[in-house]
């Protein structure tokens, strides 16, 4: 017997009762959970993302219609949390509301919608975020469409270079050992494509994972504004040529546990995490077939700074006080080139009713 590497990562990542992301309330993230993220920093990426939404709303967006932030990926909600409340914050010191700013979320796992909707009605934020179950039910006039370290949790195919042909690495059992273990299969029909645009300059053994998922993904999520619209993907990852580099014999694929990395997937199976990397490149070329276009592609050190200007125009000249000195020190976690701010990406993208 044999599945996917792709099907037992949707498992273990998945799974309604057993999986790593089946409860996300309950699966911490920060310094006492598996791995940090840029909301765990704290509310300053949240208020930094709201500064630049009121950016494009004012530049960008049609001032006398609501503005959309749609995010897909939300965890436990804390960062729609960070957004509205920076945006709040920002329109109290400026004296000017601006838009209206309505936020969605796409969660299509019925047992996590609630979860988030309990939340939100605990916090006050019941009228403010909506919680649909899928993209279908997401769509908005005009807006930004953000997913954080989404994309990096999606279930990845893995492939192996040997004898100078591409073959499939899969999930079978060790009967001998009764435990699960790496085999090999010629490639599936569905894989031949990704394999043929790899070539055959690999050396003996390499290995690299393609995420057919992000070709399923895109449609689903490319027509969500009917007027203008962004999509800002933020996550880890590279573009093709250093992704699929001859040097990078083992691929991206890493485990986190504890803070702790390894490259086995098959320990603590359900409270492991499981992540790749992006092909960034793959997400442009999937987004160009689906109607968007490449507005930029950047690290978040460049896109907080960018961001932050208004802010840090503001408190120019003044001792920061406490609250001020916090967000400062989170600033620099986040952009910071040694810490977070070149290992994140973002892309952004833009329908045809923002270029018209």
């Amino acid at each position: 017997m044999a599945i996917s590497f792709a099907g037992f990562m949707a498992l273990a990542l998945y799974h309604e009762e057993f999986g790593y992301y089946s409860v996300p309330a309950t699966r911490q993230i920060g310094r006492k959970g598996d791995f940090f993220t840029s909301v765990s920093v704290g509310e300053t990426f949240g208020f930094l993302l709201a500064h630049r939404i009121r950016g494009e709303a004012g530049a960008r967006f049609d001032a006398s219609e609501p503005v959309f932030v749609i995010e897909q990926g939300a965890h436990d909600g804390q960062l729609a949390i960070d957004i509205l409340r920076g945006w709040d914050e920002i329109s109290a010191q400026s004296g000017d509301q601006g838009c209206e700013l309505r936020y969605r979320i796409i969660e299509p796992r019925e047992k996590v919608r609630a979860a988030l909707c309990e939340r939100f009605t605990t916090e006050g934020f019941e009228d403010r975020i909506e919680v649909v179950a899928s993209a279908g039910e997401a769509g908005a006039g005009q807006g930004v469409f953000l997913c954080n370290e989404l994309l990096d949790a999606f279930p990845v195919e893995i492939l192996t270079f040997r004898d100078g042909r591409w073959l499939e690495k899969v999930v079978t059992i060790d009967e001998a050992e009764d435990k699960l273990a790496w085999g090999t299969r010629e490639l599936p029909d569905a894989l031949k494509p990704f394999a043929e645009k790899l070539g055959n300059d690999f050396p003996e053994g390499y290995e690299t994972e393609v995420c057919p998922a992000i070709d399923e993904w895109v449609p689903e999520v490319a027509t969500l504004f009917s007027g203008k619209g962004l999509w800002w993907v933020i996550d880890y990852g590279y573009e093709a040529a250093d992704y699929y580099a001859p040097s990078r014999r083992t691929g991206t694929l890493r485990c986190y546990r504890k803070h702790e990395a390894t490259e086995d997937p098959f320990e603590a199976v359900g409270d492991t995490d499981i992540t790749a990397h992006v092909n960034f490149s793959h997400l442009e070329e999937a987004a160009a077939a689906g109607g968007l276009a490449l507005n930029q592609f950047t690290d978040q050190h460049h896109f907080l700074i960018h961001a932050a200007k208004p802010w840090l125009l503001s408190i120019e000249g003044e001792v920061p006080d406490r609250a001020t000195a916090a967000r400062l020190r989170q600033f620099q976690t986040l952009t910071h080139p040694s810490l977070m701010g070149q290992q994140f990406k973002v892309m952004e993208l833009e329908n045809e009713g923002m270029r018209e």
